[in-house]
């Protein structure tokens, strides 16, 4: 971002959100999606703050209510199927040989349900039984639009085919869940601030969540997921959050030149 007037706009709002709504976005880890959602917010609120980006931040460092708008906006991150292909080879062909017959599998800040579709598609393709994946989100709405498990055509361009063909069909002018996954598939609302799901999970997931958490947010989140592993589990966060993850101490397991995962 070469304009230091907008720059500086957006270190304002996500100081903002940091402080009231626990985000840890900031400076150079601030995602591109991220970036683009901001822009658009203050371009939108600019014409009300007297046509200034200053303004756009004032109207929202006044009003709680279009913070927490925003932060909602926010929160329903950018995901996409079968996103960072290593770490899904590396959990088909190094984590589940290792795992028993039942696998429980969660993940974490879902979003639209995206990366939980592709575990169950892994999963299946790899037992065929004997597993069940649970898509958590604090957004009702993610949920929501996660449950239905529609989405557009292009979607599909991002798994490999045989996992499309199989697990995907047609669906008016998108694509659909086949309902034989959605049975293994479920998903809730649930913030990762209280953890997984109560009992004990053989993979949990939690990729680019952790980059809305202060170190002490995350460091509790991170906490809450290990407890939740069962014996022999692994927690996968995205390649980008594994130095943070590292930094607060946690074992840590190399699977494959560029894939880490994390053990209790």
């Amino acid at each position: 971002m070469s304009d230091p007037v907008r720059r500086r706009a957006h270190g304002d709002v996500l100081e903002l959100l940091e402080r009231r709504h626990g985000f840890g976005v900031r400076g150079s880890g601030c995602p591109a999606w991220v970036s683009a959602r901001l822009d658009r917010a203050l371009d939108a609120l600019a014409p009300e703050g007297g046509g200034t980006l200053d303004g756009a931040v004032d109207i929202l460092r006044r009003d709680p209510g279009r913070l927490a708008e925003l932060a909602e906006v926010l929160r329903v991150g950018e995901t996409r199927f079968y996103r960072d292909p290593p770490q899904w080879r590396a959990l088909e062909e190094r984590v589940l040989p290792s795992l028993g017959e039942r696998v429980r599998a969660v993940s974490v800040g879902c979003s639209t349900g995206e990366e939980a579709w592709t575990l169950g598609m892994v999963l299946d393709r790899a037992r065929g039984k004997g597993y069940r994946v649970v898509g958590m989100d604090r957004s009702e709405v993610a949920v929501e639009s996660a449950d239905s498990g529609a989405y557009p055509r292009e979607d599909a361009r991002h798994l490999p085919s045989d996992l499309a063909e199989r697990y995907l069909e047609p669906h008016a002018d998108a694509v659909r869940v086949k309902a034989a996954l959605r049975e293994s598939v479920s998903f809730t609302v649930r913030d990762a601030m209280v953890g997984p799901p109560p009992g004990h999970w053989e993979i949990i997931l939690c990729k680019n969540v952790l980059i809305y958490f202060g170190d002490e947010a995350a460091e509790r989140a991170v906490q809450l997921m290990l407890r939740g592993l069962a014996e022999g589990g692994v927690l996968m966060v995205a390649k980008s959050e594994v130095p943070r993850v590292r930094a607060l101490g946690h074992r840590a397991e190399e699977l494959a030149p560029g894939v880490t995962v994390f053990r209790s």
